[in-house]
């Protein structure tokens, strides 16, 4: 007997999802929300652009030429390989996400790979600051990669109600029954 509209059967497939198409949109989601954290900061300290031509120039060409002189094969080469880039985390953060509706034993898996993802951005950031003599805050990349960890999460927190469904009936860490405990001595 199926369940009744009330109830969800965890571990049911969910035919209406495309780890593809969601992951995609959650990166781009992701994506958008670092560019528009850097493109407010520049835009704040009176450079537009700032970020996205130090970066472009140092994936394209190692950092040469003077970063104040916007070269727009930069800027649009690194906006390519940053949405790229988000689109791949956003992709297996939506596998993970499937993955738990299937198995909800592999919730916890969702909110590590959250805080990877946040740890890789930040790591990257710190290593791009330290390739570009600086020109960069390393320190502006944790607004910049909290923006888009939350960005994703509540995206694909939002798009499964049967994850937050699975939170009611199951807490977590009640997934599994613990081992019996030795008696005390």
């Amino acid at each position: 007997m199926p369940p009744s509209p009330d109830q969800h059967d965890f571990s049911a497939p969910h035919a209406n999802h495309s780890t593809l198409r969601e992951g995609v949109a959650a990166g781009l989601l992701g994506g958008f929300a670092v560019a528009a954290w850097y493109f407010v900061i520049d835009l704040v300290a009176g450079r537009p652009l700032h970020t996205p031509n130090v970066l472009g120039r140092l994936v394209f060409f190692g950092a040469s030429g003077p970063p104040e002189i916007i070269h727009a094969p930069s800027v649009l080469g690194y906006t390519v390989i940053h949405f790229a880039a988000f689109a791949v985390v956003g992709i297996g953060l939506a596998a993970l996400m499937h993955l738990a509706i299937r198995d909800i034993s592999l919730r916890m898996g969702v909110w590590i790979g959250l805080v990877v993802a946040f740890g890789l951005f930040n790591g990257v950031a710190f290593l791009l600051s330290q390739a570009t003599g600086d020109r960069l805050e390393w320190w502006w990349a944790l607004g910049g990669s909290l923006a888009a960890v939350v960005v994703m999460g509540v995206y694909l927190w939002r798009g499964h109600p049967e994850i937050r469904r699975s939170f009611e009936s199951v807490p977590l860490g009640d997934e599994v029954e613990s081992p019996p405990h030795p008696p005390a001595r």
